[in-house]
């Protein structure tokens, strides 16, 4: 992983030239893009553009051939540049919740604390349930993962990875594998943290989600960022044939896209 010189003092990711491949097929093409600390991203795009690919590059999970990724310490602002700095910094949703399913809710949001960060357990008892109250599952905290809705155990992931107190929060895809009856009380949560001033990428096609809390939405097709804009300038007058066409897709006919 390269260093990204930082261009200003709000950046707290900056992506530069972000080049991945899987044997001969290249599924991130020079991606570029810088985040503001408190800003909301939402990330949007066909299956296979390259868009979950590029946030688990962010959070280290994923390596790359070319380009630089930099995560800065909002706190500090010290440029992290290692895989282990920046995954302390960086909270990551996924879409199938990796709860321990042999700990209970408690457990799973103490273990990290307490094995990463050094954290006493009484101190990490009381961090975790403090954002299980957040995600409104407090109630849960002596249940086991699978004895909990789906809506539920997405929740818990994310008291979670808010229990590491990260510096900026990845979602990607999260409501996907949901029951669409429970998919509400997870973008809930979700505009609750926005609101927050949280710093966030969100992976999604919950087009509803990114006009009411995104500052920006991106939206990438064949590993490239084709579109970027506001969420009222990004629905209402997309400027890609490219974009107009996905966002008729997943908008459906009800909703008319500008050309």
């Amino acid at each position: 992983m390269m260093q990204v010189e930082n261009s200003g003092a709000d950046i707290i990711v900056s992506v530069s030239g972000l080049q991945k491949s899987y044997g001969e097929h290249r599924v991130l093409r020079g991606v570029s893009l810088d985040v503001k600390r408190g800003e909301r991203i939402v990330i949007c795009g066909p299956s296979g553009s390259g868009k979950s690919t590029l946030i688990r590059c962010i959070n280290g999970l994923e390596s790359f051939e070319g380009g630089a990724v930099c995560v800065t310490d909002a706190k500090s602002g010290v440029p992290l540049v290692k895989f282990g700095d920046i995954r302390r910094e960086v909270g990551m949703v996924f879409q199938s919740f990796n709860l321990f399913p042999h700990m209970t809710v408690l457990q799973n949001c103490m273990l990290a604390q307490v094995k990463v960060r050094g954290e006493q357990k009484e101190a990490a008892r009381e961090r975790a349930m403090h954002f299980l109250k957040k995600v409104r599952v407090q109630d849960q905290a002596n249940k086991h993962p699978g004895q909990l809705s789906g809506g539920q155990q997405q929740r818990v992931a994310i008291a979670r990875a808010l229990c590491m107190t990260p510096s900026v929060m990845l979602f990607d895809e999260p409501t996907s594998a949901l029951d669409p009856e429970v998919v509400q009380e997870v973008l809930e949560t979700m505009v609750s943290l926005a609101r927050e001033g949280m710093t966030m990428l969100c992976v999604t096609h919950e087009m509803g989600f990114a006009q009411q809390v995104a500052d920006r939405v991106v939206f990438i097709d064949g590993g490239n960022i084709v579109e970027e804009a506001p969420p009222a300038e990004f629905f209402r007058a997309p400027k890609h044939e490219r974009t107009r066409a996905f966002l008729s897709s997943v908008l459906g006919s009800k909703e008319q896209v500008s050309a």
